[in-house]
């Protein structure tokens, strides 16, 4: 029987990761949403030890997308609180090596390759298309939006936030809570909080 799965958002990002959950075999018993409206919405975030017990879920995942980046790790919390398992899925589509290891709550989409050696942390999300080499370390409730690019040795510190199509080289440490423009090409470290953008990549102040 298919496990029955609770997301947390109920907007792109949160049909996203029901799709692919459907992909790894799970059966949607619905979404939260903050007003409770919408297409498959069963309640609100608050609503969840409720929910829990009336749908019989077993599974949650957190479903807002990376506009919602702060509230992400409270939700996922939340999901262990209700002590509902957080599964890791890899889609059918996405390549990983058998040494990779994946945090719980993580997503990874269609058409990402995870090379030797990866350590990826909870709740990251790593978009379709987005490569990750060997011995690279993400780490938890990180965002790598669709064609990021990692080289090997790269460490992502958590919270951090990649742009769609950044790349960055290898060695290179990524600090907390940071900002990747999208198509920046990170060369040095970035610093915790710092935003980063352009080729090479460079602090927004010293960009303009």
């Amino acid at each position: 029987m298919a496990r029955r799965l609770l997301i947390l958002g109920a907007g792109g990002h949160g049909r996203a990761v029901a799709d692919l959950a459907a992909a790894c075999g799970f059966t949607l018993a619905g979404f939260t949403d903050p007003t409770a409206g919408g297409r498959d919405v069963v309640g609100t975030d608050e609503d969840l030890p409720a929910l829990v017990a009336r749908l019989g879920v077993d599974a949650g995942l957190v479903g807002v997308g990376s506009t919602s980046v702060l509230r992400r790790p409270a939700l996922f919390e939340r999901l262990g609180a209700a002590r509902l398992d957080r599964p890791a899925l890899l889609h059918p589509r996405a390549t990983a090596s058998p040494s990779t290891r994946l945090g719980a709550g993580t997503v990874v989409f269609a058409g990402s390759v995870v090379g030797a050696g990866v350590e990826i942390g909870a709740n990251a999300v790593l978009y379709s298309g987005v490569v990750v080499e060997h011995d690279c370390r993400v780490g938890d409730h990180a965002w790598l939006s669709p064609g990021v690019v990692l080289s090997g040795g790269v460490s992502i510190e958590p919270g951090a936030f990649l742009g769609a199509g950044a790349v960055v080289v290898p060695g290179i440490t990524i600090g907390r809570g940071a900002v990747v423009a999208a198509g920046a090409v990170v060369v040095s470290d970035v610093a915790p909080g710092a935003t980063v953008l352009g080729v090479p990549a460079r602090a927004r102040e010293a960009a303009r």
